[in-house]
């Protein structure tokens, strides 16, 4: 075992004289400086993305549309239509102008409690008020409305 024991220390030995003295400085990591510069990098490379997407997103925005000069034409007396006189006792046709075209029916939602209409952008139910007309009945496929003057159906047929 002595052999043993002897080559051991000379190899001890062999490897104090090789090897440089000890230094009281810690080594320095490859690896965190180069996990520094990269997030470095990141950081930079995003700070200048930033910057180029707003430049280029105010550059594509509309300009805002210029006002449309017009010009306002005098017209002759003598060019102006004349209007026929009025005559007594003969009155002008009026338009006749349907209810159905004051309700505009855009929905109906049935449920098992209640059922609901959305008329003129107005959630209504049986019996509730839309613009003077009280809802008689809420159908599958139509609304019924009473004006006191006419009974007006709207329907989602289009």
């Amino acid at each position: 075992m002595s052999i043993i024991n002897d080559a051991l220390k000379k190899t001890a030995e062999d490897l104090q004289k090789n090897t440089p003295p000890a230094q009281n400085q810690e080594p320095v990591r490859p690896g965190r400086r180069i996990v520094l510069l990269y997030i470095l990098i990141l950081v930079a490379g995003l700070f200048l993305g930033n910057f180029i997407f707003n430049l280029l997103k105010n550059k594509i925005q509309p300009a805002p549309p210029k006002p449309k000069k017009t010009a306002l034409l005098a017209v002759p007396e003598a060019a102006k239509p004349s209007l026929p006189a009025a005559q007594p006792g003969i009155t002008a046709p009026k338009e006749q102008k349907t209810s159905t075209d004051n309700f505009i029916l855009s929905g109906i939602f049935l449920s098992d409690e209640e059922n609901y209409a959305l008329v003129n952008n107005k959630i209504v139910r049986k019996n509730d008020l839309v613009n003077g007309a009280k809802v008689e009945k809420i159908t599958l496929g139509t609304v019924e409305l009473d004006t006191g003057e006419e009974k007006i159906t709207l329907t989602t047929n289009r």
